[in-house]
């Protein structure tokens, strides 16, 4: 019997998924998450090897095997930015798991693996995958070597926007959009979110769940309830974490809506919140690529507010599932708020919508069921490379990022001199 099921897991195709991140669970982590129980669902056998313990855990509990090492990236954001002997021990430690594991298919979770997984690829002839979840700009599409996957991914259109046209003519570029999973939104005991914000029946709750960053302009829902507040009984429930809390709360002492504005602690048992009794979900971004937690809240049937802004607006029609506003008109934002309150009827029928719609759309069945038809036919090709290609590919990449450079240098250097 053992020997059967030793045999059965030598049949499984092995897929190495990699991640480079921050130690926390946000987009990015809780789709892949997804991902890996899904292709262990279906008859793969999924390795990580990430930088983040957070994620390395969680997916521990889920049966799949771990690796965790520090990552460095070359001359990207994040430090230390110029450590050669490490990327070259990193590029040594990527050909030993390959090997080691068998590995079929590589899926890049994000770009910044792509640096030292994309020429290790090449060498053994690995097919090798670029799921992305953010917008790159051109300068790190080329230092990340986009240009040597196989196949491309965006989560929304706006991810794949930005590509110049023919950049990516040697490999496919499509969108599958993200799937959510139900069980991670509801829950049968739910909070009394009313009863943290000591909110009465007759107040009107608002809930915004995310990161505090300057792009989810958390701020702006602020500056709403300061204008609302006279005239309407309303609660805001901010729950997350993040660089601008400190200046958030501050914001709330300024106007003082100490009263009206509650911050709570970011959670792991995000159904709790989401399957509370607030009555409506709020979140107006600047800028998105997909709006994971507004889909999560459309699950669990709270009406939306959110932005008009690529990536949102390839989810939700306005007035049609949600209600979409102009990214830091603070007029709108009002009117919609207000919409909400005066309307029940409206609240009902945007949440039905929103839910139904998410729920036929986004399902994780339907992403994984993508990328498993992208999977097949990655592995049925027949990736050959030779090593004076590989060299004169990555010439022409590093020329070309170089003349990009100095022309932005030139231009930059005219514009001073004016």
């Amino acid at each position: 019997m053992s020997n059967d099921i030793a045999q059965d897991k030598t049949l499984k195709p092995r897929i190495l998924y990699v991640h480079y991140g921050d130690n926390w669970l946000r987009g990015s982590e809780i789709v892949l998450l997804d991902l890996l129980k899904s292709a262990k669902e279906n008859n793969y056998a999924p390795v990580l090897w990430c930088n983040s313990e957070v994620l390395a855990k969680k997916a521990a509990d889920l049966g799949i095997e771990v690796i965790v090492d520090n990552f460095v990236c070359l001359g990207y954001w994040t430090l230390p930015r110029w450590n050669f002997r490490q990327f070259f021990r990193q590029l040594i430690k990527t050909k030993k798991l390959l090997t080691d594991y068998k590995i079929s298919l590589v899926h890049c979770n994000n770009g910044a693996p792509c640096q030292w997984m994309v020429p290790v690829c090449k060498f053994t002839s690995t097919p090798i995958l670029l799921h992305l979840h953010a917008r790159y700009m051109f300068r790190d599409r080329l230092t990340l070597l986009f240009h040597g996957v196989d196949h491309i991914i965006g989560v929304s259109q706006s991810v794949t926007k930005l590509f110049k046209h023919n950049e990516f003519k040697n490999q496919k570029v499509e969108i599958i959009y993200n799937g959510i999973e139900p069980k991670r939104v509801l829950c049968s005991s739910p909070l009394d979110i009313r009863a943290k914000l000591s909110a009465n029946k007759s107040d009107f709750v608002i809930l915004y769940m995310g990161s505090l960053i300057a792009r989810k302009s958390v701020h702006k829902l602020l500056y709403a309830v300061d204008s609302l507040k006279k005239t309407y009984n309303i609660k805001l429930a901010i729950v997350g974490s993040g660089s601008e809390k400190i200046k958030l709360t501050r914001l709330v002492n300024k106007l003082n809506i100490s009263q009206e504005v509650t911050f709570l602690p970011a959670t792991n048992n995000v159904a709790q919140i989401y399957s509370s009794n607030a009555d409506c979900f709020i979140s107006v971004p600047k800028e998105e690529v997909f709006g994971l937690t507004l889909a999560e809240a459309s699950i669990a049937k709270l009406p939306i507010i959110t932005s008009n802004i690529p990536g949102i607006d390839e989810i939700y029609t306005d007035k049609k599932n949600a209600l979409l506003v102009t990214p830091n008109n603070a007029e709108e934002l009002r009117t919609a708020i207000v919409s909400l309150i005066e309307t029940p009827a409206l609240r009902d029928r945007l949440a039905e919508n929103a839910h139904n719609h998410i729920i036929n759309t986004f399902s994780i069945k339907l992403q994984f069921s993508a990328f498993n038809l992208v999977y097949h036919t990655l592995l049925q090709r027949d990736i050959k490379n030779n090593a004076a290609q590989i060299i004169s590919q990555h010439a022409k990449v590093i020329i070309k990022a170089l003349i990009s450079k100095c022309y932005k240098r030139l231009l930059l250097s005219f514009s001073w001199g004016k």
